[in-house]
């Protein structure tokens, strides 16, 4: 028999999918069948696969130790540093380079964002991966690896929930700068699109179509070159490269952005989340404002 006690951190998940963040070796099946025949039970009663866990609950496990080999918790390392913008005990609002993925992805590449605030927070003794079951520190949000800017990122579970609740009801509002080829004849713009996820590419159109999301954002002109032009755009939805694809349909690419058409001279696209306004949540964080200077 083993027996797992809830932390705060654990709180409010399901229990099937605990139990899939903590266990390496217990299958998908084998959970199922323990949890119907009370070989898994919370706090010594019999329990449902979407039970939801709070804190101080006892989940105790009467399976073979082969089926509770636990997922193997290495401690951070440091794979390179951070520019905190602000910090409090729920969050760390960073400003993320150009060049640095947020996350891991497939190629499951170490040095990431991520792993550099969990290692922050190691260093801090404010996240110790030994005293969690399934929780570390996360992103709210994501930059492609080539936009730089500020990042929300959460300390503990409750901050990412109550976080990404208020992105989802648009109560964070993020405001990027770009430099675009050319030179519009309009000052204000609303962009509305719609666009579809294909590999490594958005596509565009203006009418909606199966798999095409409706994508929506505010354009201004900041200031004039002779062949280039400083805009300000204001995100109401966050589809996959809404930015670079939405500014190359209408016939502006960022300067860089080879892939969505830029013909000019420039190496590295220019888009960078400058300012971002947070809203109503209950967190220390609400109702403040951060800007960081423009890098071009």
């Amino acid at each position: 028999m083993q027996e797992i006690k809830i932390g705060v951190n654990d709180a409010g998940q399901r229990l099937d999918r605990f139990l899939q963040k903590h266990y390496a070796t217990l299958t998908k099946s084998m959970m199922y069948k323990a949890i119907r025949n009370k070989k898994i039970k919370v706090n010594r009663k019999r329990c449902t696969y979407d039970q939801k866990l709070q804190e101080g609950d006892s989940i105790l496990l009467f399976l073979p130790y082969e089926f509770l080999e636990t997922r193997q918790k290495a401690c951070p390392v440091n794979t390179g540093s951070i520019d905190v913008v602000y910090e409090d005990d729920d969050i760390v609002l960073v400003n993320k380079p150009v060049g640095l993925l947020s996350q891991s992805d497939e190629k499951g590449l170490q040095d990431t964002l991520v792993s550099r605030i969990q290692y922050y927070l190691y260093q801090k003794k404010e996240y110790d991966p030994q005293r969690e079951n399934s929780f570390a520190p996360a992103i709210c949000h994501r930059l492609d690896k080539n936009t730089s800017g500020l990042i929300l990122a959460a300390k503990n579970a409750r901050a990412l929930r109550l976080m990404n609740d208020a992105i989802a009801c648009h109560k964070v509002r993020k405001v990027y700068c770009a430099k675009i080829e050319g030179t519009p004849l309009w000052d204000t713009k609303e962009v509305v699109c719609y666009i579809k996820k294909q590999e490594t590419r958005a596509l565009v159109q203006s009418n909606e179509a199966p798999g095409y999301k409706e994508a929506r954002m505010f354009v201004k002109v900041m200031e004039r070159q002779k062949e280039q032009t400083m805009v300000q755009i204001h995100l109401e939805t966050g589809r996959f490269h809404q930015i670079r694809a939405s500014m190359a349909y209408l016939g502006y690419p960022l300067c860089g952005d080879v892939k969505y058409g830029y013909k000019g001279s420039e190496k590295k696209y220019s888009l960078c989340a400058y300012h971002l306004e947070i809203g109503d949540v209950s967190l220390p964080i609400a109702n403040k404002d951060f800007t960081i200077p423009r890098p071009f």
